[in-house]
């Protein structure tokens, strides 16, 4: 017999949500991953973001913090994050 069982949400909406961009070293990349979070969440996201460079100086990771409205809205951002040219890693 196959019980059915509510699976917790791991998550409540709306909440903050950290997003960890890995990408190459170049500042046309971060702008256009910028340009991106523009579209998908608010002006803090952007002028609050860290960022880290590795330890070559050939790759950085930013990572910003976005108030997230659903799921879809989180997958979304992944979606358009992922296909900019030059962002190696979303997180």
């Amino acid at each position: 017999m196959l019980w059915l069982v509510d699976t917790p949400k791991l998550l409540t909406f709306p909440c903050a949500y950290p997003i960890k961009v890995m990408m190459r070293a170049e500042p046309a990349v971060r702008a256009r991953v910028d340009e991106v979070l523009a579209r998908h969440a608010e002006a803090a996201a952007i002028a609050d973001a860290t960022e880290r460079p590795s330890a070559q100086g050939n790759f950085r990771s930013v990572t910003y913090t976005i108030h997230a409205r659903d799921e879809q809205h989180i997958a979304a951002l992944f979606a358009d994050l992922k296909n900019v040219d030059g962002v190696l890693v979303v997180l």
